[in-house]
């Protein structure tokens, strides 16, 4: 540890002149500038103290004395050449106060910089502060990222901030998650001790984040499980342990991912876009519906502060009901979905949809008028191909129904489009019905053998739906599938017999025309009859 002749030994100490007082009575272990005399009294034990000439308007050399000697300070400099008096020299030898006098020409900057390197680069302080840090660190188990870097900022002495990107300007070490980088730890200056500690920081931030994503992981393997599970009650204590807030009242959104879906292993930047828009939702978010323009008949294309680039625009949430829990965003069969839960059952005005604001469009007439509501700040969601909003559902079951609603609305949502399950109007039981396994299997099944008509197999199913939307009409069918009348006649008769049903009965036709909807519903674009391919 040095003390105050070790320091007048370095290059900025040379610049320094011994007045009065024992030069190695107490260790320094820190540098202050000191402009206010009350700074001098909270000052730490140990501490080499440099006066501006402002503290020294308040002071005179003995009350300064007196001061450091009661706080057990190493020594106080005082600005430019000093005199000296028999009273204080006496004063000094007997507080065990070093007292030196600085160059004229030299700033009170350069020197309290000059000096703390010194002190800092003195080996025994470094163990001591790097060991104090991480004996600091090591007894914060559970705490967050932002208590972590604050804890290491206090022990050290420095500012540890955390960055997606390293600044060239600034010192910099990774972050590493499962071996790869995650971020970096970033500070300024040439503290030895900062460096040390910023890795233990850096290992400390990459165990935190890896339990916290394994956490998350487990609960959506949890909520996944309990959307699939035939036994609700089993999956939904299982879901409880693993932090699924499965009790309260849910409101889920069902993204459709244009892309449709992501190869194991490979990044998925829909989900992680959806997470990271999640994320920044504030936890005062309420899920009260309202804000979202529509076009009348359907929650639609939306117009300023709505829906832009296949985004889902500003929703103008309000604080009917707080959000219990983060948002819990997962990849659920062909797209992701946010589930939303609050304690209380939400209050749904207005024809918008829960919270999913963006950032509206800027115009060259400035900001929309509809722009970000009061009630929350603006954030973007990804591209989607469309997206759907279930209602508001209690407890497990209200969650899987929650969820299969905003799927099935989803599925009628053309690019770019927005729909609520509660908009559908008769459309709801067709929605229902396509995001039902068991009415899925049926459909296909009643439809199976029109996979064996040979080169009609691609076609077979829009065509019957196209005829059976028009009411057996193969002029219209024909019109709504480019082809001459006869070519529907020739097609309906080849389905009517493979089906072996007879289409002039009402009930099949109905029955048949459901399953039709069903299956196109389900794997088909929406607005199309066209098949999306498997592959």
């Amino acid at each position: 540890m040095r003390r105050v002749s070790d320091l007048l030994r370095t290059p900025t100490g040379r610049r320094l002149t011994l007045v009065a007082g024992p030069w190695d009575a107490r260790e320094v272990g820190s540098v202050v500038l000191v402009d206010e005399m009350r700074e001098l009294a909270t000052a730490a034990p140990g501490a080499l103290a440099i006066l501006s000439r402002h503290a020294m308007r308040s002071c005179d050399v003995l009350d300064a004395l007196r001061l450091a000697g009661r706080g057990g300070l190493a020594g106080i400099v005082l600005p430019g050449p000093s005199g000296t008096t028999p009273e204080t020299v006496e004063l000094a030898r007997r507080e065990r106060v070093a007292l030196l006098a600085g160059a004229s020409d030299h700033s009170l900057s350069d020197t309290v910089l000059g000096l703390s390197a010194a002190v800092r680069a003195d080996p025994g302080l470094l163990l001591r502060r790097t060991r104090e840090a991480i004996d600091g660190l090591g007894a914060m188990e559970g705490a967050g990222e932002d208590d972590i870097l604050r804890a290491a900022s206090a022990s050290v002495g420095v500012a540890y901030v955390v960055a997606d990107l390293a600044d060239p300007a600034a010192n910099a070490t990774v972050i590493r998650v499962g071996g790869r980088p995650d971020g970096y730890v970033c500070w300024e200056g040439e503290d030895p001790a900062a460096a040390i500690v910023a890795q233990v920081v850096a290992t400390t931030l990459g165990r935190v984040r890896a339990a916290a994503r394994e956490a998350e992981a487990a609960r959506e393997r949890a909520l996944l499980a309990l959307l699939g599970a035939k036994d609700t009650r089993t999956a939904a204590r299982r879901a409880r342990h693993e932090g699924v807030p499965v009790d309260g009242w849910h409101v889920a959104v069902f993204l459709r991912d244009p892309g449709g879906g992501t190869a194991p292993g490979a990044a998925d930047p829909v989900l992680r876009e959806a997470r990271g828009t999640a994320a920044a939702l504030p936890s005062g978010l309420g899920l009260r519906d309202g804000g979202l323009h529509n076009d009348g008949h359907r929650d639609g294309r939306l117009h300023d502060g709505g829906l832009h680039d296949g985004g889902l625009g500003d929703a103008g949430l309000g604080d009917a009901a707080e959000l219990s829990a983060p948002p819990l965003v997962t990849r659920w069969q062909d797209g992701v979905l946010v589930l939303l839960t609050a304690d209380e059952r939400t209050t749904l005005v207005g024809t918008g949809v829960p919270h999913v604001p963006r950032a509206p469009r800027p115009s060259a007439s400035g900001p929309s008028a509809s722009g970000p509501s009061a009630s929350g700040p603006a954030v973007s969601w990804p591209s989607i191909a469309g997206a759907g909003v279930g209602t508001c559902q209690a407890g497990p079951d209200g969650l899987r129904r929650t969820a299969s609603q905003a799927r099935a609305a989803a599925a009628r949502a053309a690019a770019g489009e927005v729909v609520r399950f509660d908009r559908l109007g008769v459309h709801a039981l067709l929605a229902e019905l396509s995001g039902s396994d068991s009415a899925l299997v049926a459909a296909r099944d009643m439809l199976a053998p029109l996979e064996h008509v040979g080169a009609l197999s691609a076609q077979a199913v829009p065509t019957l739906k196209a005829y059976l939307d028009s009411w057996g009409s193969r002029t219209r069918a024909a019109e709504l599938l480019s082809l001459h009348p006869n070519a529907v006649a020739h097609r309906i008769r080849r389905i009517a017999e493979a089906l072996d049903a007879d289409l002039s009965d009402p009930q099949t036709r109905f029955a048949l025309q459901l399953a039709c909807h069903v299956v196109l519903d389900h794997d088909c674009l929406p607005e199309t009859t066209t098949t999306i391919s498997s592959s």
